[in-house]
């Protein structure tokens, strides 16, 4: 007789290779062990409960949609919270469109309707610079920084979901803070103030 494992027991990456040979429970599996994560994540987009959970369950439809894109670079559950940023930031998009219409209307005087008196792109050019730096760091220290400090997980939660110890994720987002502010440090203020 055959003993199977626990489910804790099986690798994420075996998890994957399961469902993608098309067993359902695997993914179930994967559900199980990163929901926790996943749910944390969509609460930051939603702030009423149903919105998250829409948010939550689109990210898991993609998941489902795509595993098969999954290349284990990175820890399974890193794969998982980026779509649920990602279907967030899809909702947070989509509602923004509903919630100022008067952004589609064609004959909308952007500089006279007060109803725009903010400009929702006036720091497009910063975040894109803070996006390009980010971008620039090795993917470890990257995964560390935007999992804590853009995520909103503890370290111990990112070690969980990385495998590792909560040093090596504390000394990863150190190290990252520091090459990103002197990234940013550079391109704001050219490299005649270092």
């Amino acid at each position: 007789m055959t003993v199977l494992p626990k489910p804790n027991e099986i690798s994420d990456a075996k998890l994957v290779k399961q469902f993608i040979a098309g067993d359902s429970a695997a993914f179930s599996t994967i559900i199980r062990r990163h929901e926790r994560h996943m749910w944390k994540a969509a609460q930051r987009y939603g702030r009423k409960p149903e919105d998250a959970q829409d948010i939550l369950q689109e990210a898991l439809f993609r998941a489902s949609r795509n595993m098969h894109l999954y290349r284990a670079e990175a820890a399974l559950g890193t794969w998982l919270h980026k779509l649920v940023l990602n279907s967030g930031f899809d909702w947070a998009n989509h509602r923004s469109q509903v919630e100022f219409p008067v952004l589609n209307e064609p004959d909308t005087d952007l500089d006279k309707d007060p109803r725009l008196a903010i400009d929702p792109l006036g720091y497009l050019d910063i975040a894109l610079t803070i996006r390009q730096a980010i971008d620039q760091l090795c993917p470890d220290q990257r995964i560390a920084l935007i999992l804590v400090d853009l995520g909103g997980y503890t370290v111990e939660d990112v070690a969980d979901i990385e495998g590792i110890k909560v040093g090596t994720v504390k000394s990863r987002r150190g190290r990252a803070r520091k090459a990103l502010r002197a990234l940013l440090h550079a391109d704001f203020f050219g490299a005649e103030y270092d």
